[in-house]
């Protein structure tokens, strides 16, 4: 039979603030962060929106490329996200989703505009963890150790046929605009909202990327060890912003970085 589980309090203080000090059990607190956009060459103005604040988090929205109003778009998204930011959970996350389309759409209607959209990712600082939430094609990374992992999955065709295990080529000849988002901002349905929640743990040292589509699809690979390798949080930006602009700045590109470092002047929640 297997031992019962433990739950007494433990008495091995030293351990315990070891492993704080080591940046294990937290809590954190963000120490690093930056935040830049660029229109890129061949768009006429920038699309895409960004708002961060340590104490909080960031939200990177894209106003759909080719619709009119995607800059209005953009700005609502964020604006909506960021306002609900200190309370986003997992079980929280469709309200804040109802709530940006609500206001999307009512401020096309108000402006003339019959489709307007924007993607959103938003992350949420809490003390020990963080909450990433996306719609759309925008990204968030977390580099930890060297080693950068997407979190998020994106809401396209392409992504939605490689989950589904289809070839691609069969799209490709079916015509299908692989590119085409499947869950945006501002999409009226009468099914529920598409989007995806998620709670990710920190450790001292993590950075997290967020990023438009225009900053993680023009030279990704290289894009992403360039800010893998930068030393803070501007730096892995301008990083991100420039190889867009070398892969030929086809579109608008933003990115927003948050660093977390243990927070010792704290006690763990």
């Amino acid at each position: 039979m297997a031992d019962r589980e433990n739950t007494a309090p433990t008495e091995d203080h030293d351990l315990v603030d070891q492993l704080r000090g080591q940046g294990i059990l937290g809590p954190f607190r963000v120490a690093d962060w930056a935040a830049l956009s660029a229109t890129g060459s061949t768009r006429a103005r920038n699309e895409d929106r960004t708002l961060i604040d340590p104490h909080i988090g960031a939200v990177v929205a894209d106003g759909m490329g080719g619709h009119p109003g995607g800059e209005l778009a953009a700005d609502v998204t964020a604006r909506v996200a960021f306002a609900h930011l200190r309370g986003l959970r997992e079980a929280t996350a469709r309200a804040l989703v109802d709530q940006a389309t609500t206001e999307v759409v009512r401020a096309g209607a108000t402006n003339g505009y019959h489709r307007l959209g924007s993607t959103l990712v938003a992350l949420a600082v809490h003390r020990n963890h963080v909450v990433v939430l996306n719609v759309g094609d925008s990204r968030a990374y977390r580099l930890r150790d060297g080693e950068l992992e997407q979190l998020t999955r994106d809401h396209s065709v392409r992504a939605e046929l490689d989950a589904a295990g289809i070839p691609l080529a069969t799209a490709e000849q079916a015509r299908v605009r692989l590119d085409a988002l499947t869950a945006h901002i501002g999409q009226r349905s009468d099914f529920a909202p598409v989007y995806q929640a998620a709670s990710f743990s920190v450790m001292a040292g993590d950075r997290f990327l967020l990023c438009s589509d225009g900053g993680h699809g023009q030279g990704t690979a290289a894009a992403m060890r360039r800010a893998r390798g930068a030393p803070t949080g501007a730096a892995a930006c301008r990083a991100l912003i420039a190889a867009a602009d070398v892969a030929g700045g086809r579109d608008n590109a933003t990115a927003a970085v948050l660093q977390f470092e243990s927070d010792e002047g704290e006690s763990a929640a």
